[in-house]
């Protein structure tokens, strides 16, 4: 499936816009997206992705248009038909096609090979992070060849980071020795579990003995309780008893003290202090009154002696109304000689200024030659466009004289230059051939064919071994199967060989161990073996036979002899049954040994063989190819896949010859011409490249130089013409402003003054009016001065006379002396009115003073009548007295009172007389002797109820800890729920780790299965992006993994974490490729994007990217999206087809 067109209707910030793919065709389907930041490239990616699985609930692509609103339609080439396709953000019936029908997702779904929205943008949407995430990939994996190739297939750029993770999940559950795993603390808390519930579970019999002791605890408690509440109580009545003893005396006092004040009151209905204050008050108000009456004696004769004249008053107001005149008649004394002075300095000024406007002063009046400030304005703008039309008419001359020079100077550069002659024909042949296109397409043609060169040598040159040497790569007489199936046969025959010879080894070592026990057995000669027993019977039989025969007694002693021998040996053997059945044992062990081993020998010489006839057919075809016998099956297999390695070579070599013959044929064809043209014969390409790029160079500049001449001739005429015209202008201009500026001088100032001298400076006429303006003002400020004085002696004089007061040389004396009579009057009115105010005060606090006398004297009386014969108490002092013995009465009567209650409350009486009646005939001795006794039968009792209470506190803790709750269920259904969590971390780190293992058996299926086309794309993929920096990879066995090497071209091999930033990225490119190639291998075509991951690689290995992108294109549709116009320039000019070009 591809996209032939799409449609962003309304989709982040764009509105109707659509990319035009086109239909597929022959040519690689590499489109480029070109545009600035924000432009909307990663938009148009996310289009596509919402077009394929349509909008999500949470749209980030809504700020533009709403959501309900967004809409992205595509044209898709499947299968070679066409089909178009609109999505919706919609629950239901979001696919529709172009007559608007819905669709069920299955429409487009089922071309999507089954991958979910997170695959396909894991598997075909590389961009900067899936980038460096999938370089920092290549680090963590460590070089692991099975998570490179796996994590690049399934586009999972973190893949160590997730089997990590999992990992340490399943150690975190548990791990072997581990304390603090999660089985480990639940197991540690289940065993405190247990404990817990062997320590707080009770047997119903020991419960009921509780019980009963807790019961008889709690009676010994309460008789002890109620013995020592008895002994409180009598022990309260004998302290009762004490301390009422003392308060009955106490009291017998009080009652003689108040029985003669009887006739006294019960209570004051006044504050006894009161008399005191009224007494000070008393006092105080009778001084108060004799002093006042004499200060109103004095204060009265004051007042007689102060006399207040009426008239004086209006003369006071009639001073106030001149004080305005007064100030300013001293204004004018003080200022009146400086106005004068001003005035003579500004007629003087005047003069000085007719003076300077050349005009005579004895002719004319300075007066007639004061002009406004808007004529002298007028005057001023016109000098000064008088001044600026000079200036302007003598800058436009020096200007054209300025530009005459140019004229001639621009002439006499033109006709120093050279002869202009015909441009040779170097500019028209680069031209014709393209040169800008032609030198990188042919520089990258002599790379690529020199890299395919290096490689085919280098990959001839691995086929030596030892002596041999290779000029050409020899036909290999078996294939690398034949080879792989010799090594594992080989492999396999050793194998079985050294199993074999180990077993053989066993079988005769226990064939020696069985002949050294029976070797211990028979040693001492004790036990008879069969076969000694067998020969003593053989010869006691020969001795019988030869006894038959001669019958004499030589035959018959042999007889004799060997009888005995054979019954002792009979006889021993008897006695050793079980060391005989032990012999025979190790006897038949031993003969099982014995064949074993030669069983053994025989397979050995079986296996022996077959190796050995494997290593002779490696050693024919290792003699048919010329190399040494030495080779082992092994090695052989490296020589063929090597074989393999250089015949490839020697194919990519041929195949680059033939893709690139076109553009080094032309470029052959270009210097062939351009060295007719130049000077030297270049040595290639490049150097005739510069040198007609410098000879068409020098031309152009030439023709330019001679251009910009006859351009800088013409443009200095114009501007002479202009400038000429200008000057005309200005002169004129210069004729109308002198004239107007000499009409205005005559038509305000006559022909009193010269307009030649005003040319310089009009200071002059602004002097004079200035000048004019203070004389004017001191004029009218002398006037009004003299008029001021004038009211004011007048008034001043009517006053005088008024008063009858003699007149003083000046009126501000005179009105000086009125002054000081008024004051004087004033004075003596307010020392009247001061006196008249203190007099009314003074009589006013006397009348106080004697209310206050009249209102003590009722207030005493009314106190009196509160005692027995008040008329008698008229005195304050003895009305005091009566008052303090009446307090101490009724004091006494309070605390007799006060006293009886607490006898009667310390004894518990109804009334005195009963309380007299319990304390009659008890002393203070009897009464502490109870004391005593009660004290220490309080104290054995107290020590009793300790220990009761010690007892049933002990019984109740004991009985409390059996509660009736359910806390050991509790902790049971706690235990049951720990086995749970148990069971289940158990079946979770069983899962996470069986889970762990079977994904890392996968990846290393997967490398296994597809390891060697994967890897063979990855390092040609690898070798482009690096420029031939890398030009091969291998792997290298370490543990259980195996690890990837990247060899240079100077054949050290280098770990990917070895690598720098930007190389594992490219490593991280050339597998997603490798896996790209993979699934298109596998059927599925989908659209390939990539967002601006060449960011990190320099010009050279972007150009190399571009082409591995072309490759892509060229197995299915490659999107590149970018920000940066010289990747756009680098992917037209190296790639073989240009890619179709977008801009945004």
């Amino acid at each position: 499936m591809r996209i032939r067109r799409l449609s962003l209707e309304r989709f982040g910030h764009f509105t109707d816009r659509t990319f035009d793919f086109g239909p597929a065709g022959d040519r690689p389907d590499f489109h480029i997206v070109y545009g600035p930041n924000e432009a909307g490239k990663t938009t148009t990616m996310e289009a596509a992705l919402r077009l394929f699985y349509g909008f999500p609930l949470r749209e980030d692509y809504a700020f533009k248009h709403a959501r309900s609103n967004l809409q992205v339609s595509a044209t898709l080439e499947i299968g070679g038909a066409t089909r178009h396709f609109t999505r919706l953000p919609k629950r239901s019936g979001s696919l529709v096609d172009e007559t608007g029908t819905a669709l069920p997702e299955t429409a487009l779904s089922a071309h999507l090979a089954g991958l979910s929205q997170d695959d396909y943008r894991r598997l075909l949407c590389l961009d900067d992070d899936t980038i460096v995430s999938g370089g920092e990939e290549i680090a963590n994996a460590q070089g692991d060849i099975g998570r490179l190739l796996f994590s690049a297939a399934a586009g999972v750029a973190d893949l160590s980071g997730v089997l990590d993770g999992v990992r340490d999940q399943a150690d975190a559950l548990w791990k072997r020795r581990g304390r603090t795993t999660r089985m480990a603390e639940l197991r540690r808390e289940l065993g405190d579990l247990d404990g817990q519930i062997k320590e707080r579970d009770v047997t119903a019999s020991a419960w009921k003995a509780l019980k009963k002791d807790l019961t008889r605890a709690q009676d010994t408690e309460k008789a002890a309780r109620h013995a020592r509440d008895m002994l409180n109580a009598g022990r309260a009545k004998i302290e009762g008893q004490k301390r009422a003893l003392p308060l009955m005396a106490e009291i017998a006092g009080l009652e003689a003290a108040i029985a003669p004040c009887a006739d006294l009151p019960a209570q004051l209905d006044f504050d006894p202090e009161r008399l005191t204050t009224l007494s000070v008050d008393r006092g105080v108000a009778l001084h108060n009154v004799d002093r006042l009456t004499r200060h109103l004696t004095a204060l009265t004769e004051r007042r007689g002696g102060l006399a207040v004249d009426p008239a004086l008053d209006a003369l006071a107001t009639a001073l106030d109304d001149l004080e305005d005149l007064a100030a300013r008649d001293r204004g004018a004394h003080l200022d009146l000689d400086r106005r004068l002075d001003e005035r003579c300095a500004a007629e003087a000024g005047m003069t000085r200024a007719l003076h300077d406007l050349g005009v005579a002063s004895s002719g004319a009046d300075p007066r007639s030659l004061v002009l406004s400030v808007g004529i002298i304005a007028t005057l001023d703008q016109a000098r000064e466009a008088l001044r600026e039309a000079i200036a302007h008419a003598a800058a436009e001359a020096r200007e054209a004289v300025a530009l005459q020079h140019r004229v001639d100077a621009a002439q006499a550069a033109l006709a120093s230059l050279p002869p202009q002659k015909d441009a040779p024909g170097i500019a028209d042949v680069l031209l014709r051939f393209n040169a800008d296109d032609l030198a990188p397409a042919h520089a990258a043609a002599l790379q690529a064919t020199g890299a395919a060169r290096a490689r085919a040598a280098r990959a001839l040159a691995d086929l030596a071994y030892g002596a041999a040497v290779f000029d050409r790569i020899p036909d290999c007489p078996t294939s690398r199967i034949a080879a792989s199936e010799w090594v594992d046969r080989h492999r396999a025959l050793r194998a079985d060989l050294g199993a074999a010879t180990t077993r053989r080894d066993d079988h005769l070592a226990d064939r020696a161990a069985c002949d050294a026990q029976a070797e211990a057995l028979t040693r001492s000669r004790t036990v008879v073996s069969d076969s000694d027993a067998k020969a003593l019977r053989a010869a006691r039989d020969e001795q019988w036979a030869k006894h038959l025969a001669a019958l004499d007694g030589r035959t018959a002693a042999a007889f004799h002899d060997a009888l005995l021998r054979h019954d002792a040996a009979t006889d021993a053997r008897l006695g050793q049954a079980s060391e005989l059945g032990q012999l025979r044992q190790i006897e038949q062990a031993a003969a099982e040994a014995e064949a074993r081993a030669a069983q053994r020998s025989q397979s050995i010489n079986a296996l022996q063989a077959a190796i050995t006839q494997i290593e002779e057919a490696v050693r024919d075809a290792a003699r048919q190819v010329g190399l040494s016998d030495g080779l082992s099956p092994q090695e052989w297999l490296a020589w063929v896949e090597r074989h393999v390695q250089a015949r490839d070579a020697a194919l990519s070599l041929r195949e680059a010859e033939d893709a690139n013959r076109p553009v080094l044929d032309r470029g052959a064809a270009l210097r062939a011409e351009l060295a007719a043209l130049l000077p030297v014969d270049p040595v290639d390409l490049g150097s005739a490249l510069n040198a007609a790029r410098a000879v068409a160079d020098r031309d152009r500049a030439q023709r330019e130089t001679r251009a910009k001449a006859e351009d800088t001739l013409r443009q200095a005429q114009r501007d002479l013409a202009g400038r000429q015209a200008r000057l005309a202008t200005a002169q004129g201009a210069e004729r109308a402003a002198r004239d107007a500026w000499q009409q205005l001088v005559a038509a305000h100032l006559g022909g009193l003054v010269s307009a030649d001298c005003l040319m310089t400076t009009l200071d002059p006429l602004r002097v004079l009016r200035e000048h004019e303006v203070a004389r004017a003002a001191a004029e009218q400020r002398i006037s009004a001065m003299q008029a001021d004085q004038a009211r004011f002696a007048d008034a001043v004089e009517a006053l005088a006379r008024t008063q009858g007061i003699t007149l003083q040389p000046t009126a501000a004396q005179t009105y000086a002396a009125l002054k000081t009579l008024a004051d004087q009057a004033r004075v003596t009115r307010d020392a009247a009115q001061g006196l008249d105010r203190d007099i009314d005060a003074a009589r006013a606090e006397r009348a106080r003073n004697q209310d206050r006398l009249r209102g003590i004297d009722q207030e005493v009386a009314a106190i009196a009548t509160v005692f027995p014969d008040p008329a008698t108490l008229t005195d304050i002092d003895l009305l005091r007295q009566i008052a303090a013995r009446t307090q101490r009465a009724i004091a006494d009567r309070s605390l007799l009172a006060s006293r009886q209650r607490s006898v009667l409350l310390e004894l518990g009486a109804t009334d005195i007389a009963a309380a007299r009646d319990q304390l009659a005939g008890l002393s203070m001795a009897d009464v502490e002797a109870a004391l005593r006794s009660n004290g220490s039968d309080l104290e054995h009792a107290e020590t009793t109820l300790t220990q009761a209470i010690e007892a049933r506190t002990t019984a109740e803790r004991a009985l409390s800890q059996v509660k009736g709750d359910a806390e050991i269920a509790a902790l049971v259904e706690r235990k049951a729920t720990l086995e749970l969590q148990l069971e289940e971390a158990a079946l979770q780190h069983l899962e996470l780790s069986l889970g762990h293992r079977l994904a890392s058996d996968a990846i290393r299926r997967y490398r296994d299965t597809h390891r060697s086309g994967m890897m063979t794309a990855t390092e040609q993929c690898f070798a482009s992006l690096t420029q031939g920096a890398y030009p091969s990879l291998s792997t290298q066995i370490e543990k259980d993994s195996e690890i990837l090497l990247a060899v240079d071209r100077n054949g050290a091999s280098k770990r990917a974490a070895e690598m720098s930033k930007g190389t594992r990225f490219q490593l991280y490119l050339a597998l997603r490729a490798a896996a790209h190639e993979q699934l298109v291998s596998q059927g599925t075509r989908l659209p390939f994007f990539c967002d601006d991951i060449f960011e990190t690689f320099d010009e050279d290995r972007t150009s190399a990217a571009c082409r591995v992108m072309e490759a892509i294109g060229g197995r299915g549709q490659a999107i590149y999206l970018t920000h940066h116009r010289h990747v756009v320039d680098i992917a037209m000019s190296v790639c073989d087809v240009q890619p179709v070009l977008h801009e945004l």
